[in-house]
């Protein structure tokens, strides 16, 4: 590990002890901690079927986020889809990594939007789920990503973090390219990147992110046919019901216990983002 590294791991431990209770640090430091995984079929649910889980930046819970064999894995498991999230490099290469900046996953530092794909793949991925077992891996390409997605006929699922509006137009074209943009999912916290996508194809499946749900971003969805995906631990029964209620499809993130899963199923909602819990 090289002094600047070093240097920046320091001073990152004492802000996320300060602001984060030490967790952020434990996984910097220690590598992360692979979650307990659960199977669908171990819930109180009769009809498991109608349940869609998505494998959250790929299966995650058992191998490091956001890498092609993440996605793989993914797909070997059976999940209805495998959600990523995707940057725009200097040079205009849409790949994916969920951070701004590089450093939490790999042994490098580098803000995307200001590096060149090139530069990117100098570095490996280092840090994240079972990462031992893989290594070597970089970070991938958008188009990568959908090649995994056709091979394992698994839905792709795209939030788009930071980017180009006049860039969303050959996300679009990439997914036609694969013959996936009739089934596949953009997602993204950021309303205008949605709304630019809606303009550019009005079938398209849109989910809009929220922490919270509330009437502004309820009337957002239903005017602009997105669904609205929701912060599970930061929205109670009456406000999902609400939502419900006025004919919205509503989807949970990220779930990786069996009784919320339940909980949330029973109140109507049927899209499931998650780290652990397998569809088989």
């Amino acid at each position: 590990m090289n002094k600047k590294k070093v240097k920046l791991i320091s001073i990152l431990i004492v802000i996320a002890i300060i602001i984060f209770g030490g967790v952020y640090v434990a996984d910097l430091f220690l590598g992360y901690k692979a979650p307990e995984i659960k199977k669908l079929s171990d819930s109180n649910l009769e009809n498991i079927e109608d349940v869609k889980l998505t494998a959250h930046r790929g299966f995650s819970g058992i191998a490091p986020e956001n890498t092609l064999v993440a996605f793989e894995k993914a797909g070997e498991y059976g999940f209805y889809a495998t959600e990523c999230d995707v940057h725009l490099t200097q040079d205009g290469v849409w790949v994916i990594y969920h951070d701004d900046n590089i450093f939490r996953l790999t042994n490098g530092y580098k803000n995307i939007e200001d590096a060149t794909y090139e530069e990117l793949q100098k570095y490996v991925i280092d840090n994240g789920v079972n990462v031992d077992y893989y290594p070597n891996q970089k970070i991938p390409t958008l188009e990568e990503y959908l090649i995994i997605c056709k091979d394992m006929k698994i839905i792709p699922q795209i939030e788009i973090k930071n980017g180009s509006k006049e860039k969303l137009q050959e996300i679009l074209d990439l997914l036609e390219k694969y013959e996936l943009k009739e089934n596949a999912i953009i997602i993204s916290f950021k309303s205008e990147m949605i709304k630019k996508v809606r303009e550019l194809d009005e079938n398209i499946e849109l989910w809009y992110l929220v922490e919270e749900i509330t009437e502004e971003n309820i009337k957002t969805s239903k005017d602009n046919n997105y669904k609205l995906a929701f912060n599970h631990k930061k929205n109670d029964e009456e406000i999902i019901k609400t939502a419900i209620n006025q004919g919205l499809t509503l989807c949970a993130w990220t779930v990786d216990d069996l009784a919320s899963l339940e909980e949330l199923y029973n109140l109507g909602v049927n899209y499931i983002t998650t780290n652990a819990i397998i569809p088989q």
